[in-house]
């Protein structure tokens, strides 16, 4: 195509040496063929633009990627020293919790020991209070007889008494009884013999003239004998009862118990309860005297379980502190391992955006 081109344009110069007109030619394909070369340039230019373009926005988002990953460093360099200060928190943590989880479990041995032992304490001890209630049920009747006995007397009955002026010897016998159990004095020992039963019986002289007439003619005198029962029949020690031994078991030469109230009813209404009083205190004693000292024994063995109690309870207390700081190491070790495991989480995301 070129030398046609070539051809054409000798032709055309020959034309204007001839003609001194010039003549312009140009054959269709070679402009085509020119069209097509513009276009290919074009396309090859604008191609290289694009990629010219793409290059620098390429090179922009290396640079701005290289920026980010320097930022990222910076930030994972922090996140990794938050993630070691974390992990040197939880550690701390773990060593705290080991630790009184240890202190817990002691604790629990102890507490479980002490319990063992105050259960097994208050067993017994419930065992012997039974046993004691058990024995003191026997003398309560002779306490119970005793006041009945002392609710039978009247108060005109007791004057009746006082008014008589020659006392019998069965009287006289009985207020001993009473002046023995208020431990009030009597006579020296001196033989006598009493006339009861329509008997005489040898016995020792009273006291009615010297001291218990005094008693009786007290104006409390009955007042006294409800005190007694109420208050003071714990009282009665084993040298009463071995002085009042002798009247209560005195008996009449025929063998009729003289100490009796059905013999004592026959003087007078006051000296039947009287001398079922007198004997009644003398049973609950000996029926007591069984049973205080369990009862003695077991206030001091109910202190020691009250003391054991209140052992036990300040150990439960001090577990529960045990227990109530080992929740709360517990809850912050977990609420610390999820803070840990979230910068664990993230600084391996920052690491993959560095990759």
């Amino acid at each position: 195509m070129g030398k046609v081109h070539d051809i054409v344009t000798e032709v055309c110069n020959e034309y204007f040496q001839r003609m001194r007109r010039y003549v312009y030619v140009t054959p269709k394909s070679y402009l085509s063929f020119i069209d097509q070369y513009k276009q290919v340039y074009k396309a090859k230019y604008d191609g290289i633009d694009k990629d010219d373009m793409n290059i620098r926005n390429g090179l922009d988002k290396l640079k701005e990627a290289a920026e980010g990953v320097e930022e990222l460093k910076i930030d994972l360099k922090k996140e990794e020293v938050k993630l070691k200060e974390a992990s040197e928190v939880t550690d701390r943590l773990l060593k705290d919790l080991e630790v009184e989880n240890r202190k817990a479990r002691i604790k629990e041995e102890e507490v479980t020991q002490v319990k063992v032992r105050c259960m097994a304490q208050k067993a017994q001890i419930m065992q012997e209070k039974d046993e004691a209630d058990r024995d003191l049920a026997v003398a309560i009747p002779y306490l119970r007889r005793a006041e009945a006995a002392v609710d039978s007397i009247k108060p005109k009955d007791i004057t009746e008494l006082k008014g008589v002026r020659n006392a019998v010897d069965t009287t006289r016998l009985i207020l001993d009884t009473i002046n023995v159990l208020f431990q009030k004095p009597l006579v020296t020992v001196a033989p006598k013999n009493l006339a009861i039963l329509k008997q005489e019986i040898p016995f020792i002289a009273d006291s009615f003239d010297e001291y218990t007439k005094s008693t009786l003619t007290n104006q409390n005198f009955l007042n006294n004998l409800f005190d007694f029962s109420a208050n003071d029949k714990d009282n009665i020690n084993e040298e009463t009862v071995e002085l009042l031994e002798p009247y209560l078991t005195l008996k009449a030469p025929s063998g009729d118990e003289v100490f009796n109230g059905t013999v004592a009813k026959k003087s007078s209404q006051a000296l039947e309860g009287m001398c079922v009083w007198a004997a009644a205190m003398s049973d609950y004693h000996k029926q007591s005297k069984i049973v205080k000292p369990k009862l003695r024994l077991l206030e001091i063995k109910t202190a020691s379980l009250n003391e054991a109690e209140a052992n036990l309870a300040a150990a439960e207390a001090e577990l529960k502190e045990t227990q109530d700081l080992k929740a709360m190491l517990q809850r912050k070790f977990d609420d610390q391992m999820a803070e840990k495991n979230a910068l664990q989480e993230r600084a391996a995301k920052t690491r993959k955006k560095m990759d």
